[in-house]
């Protein structure tokens, strides 16, 4: 058997071995159960990316855990406070209309 026969077959037999290692990992070891975190702002949502408010150009936001909407004015690419816009009555969809 030439060497180079022998050599293809040792490197092949190596793969194999090894990717049935990699195969048999998660049946032998299971991974950690884990628990996924909700996103800090995950409330926040983006009404409008560009927005004139005032003269000012910047980001409507929703906040949807109370219905604010907030205006964030952006001046030379940076985000300023945000201004509180107005409070929208969510409430007020459960209602027939009139």
């Amino acid at each position: 058997m030439p060497i180079i026969d022998r050599t293809l077959k040792t490197i092949l037999t190596v793969i194999a071995l090894l990717l049935g290692i990699i195969a048999i990992r998660p049946f032998v070891d299971p991974p950690a159960h884990v628990q996924a975190q909700a996103a800090r702002f995950d409330h926040v949502q983006i009404v409008s990316a560009v927005f004139l408010y005032k003269g000012q150009q910047g980001l409507l936001l929703l906040d949807r855990r109370n219905a604010n909407v907030w205006f964030v004015p952006k001046a030379e690419e940076k985000f300023q406070d945000p201004v509180f816009v107005l409070r929208l009555p969510f409430e007020k969809l459960d209602q027939s209309p009139q």
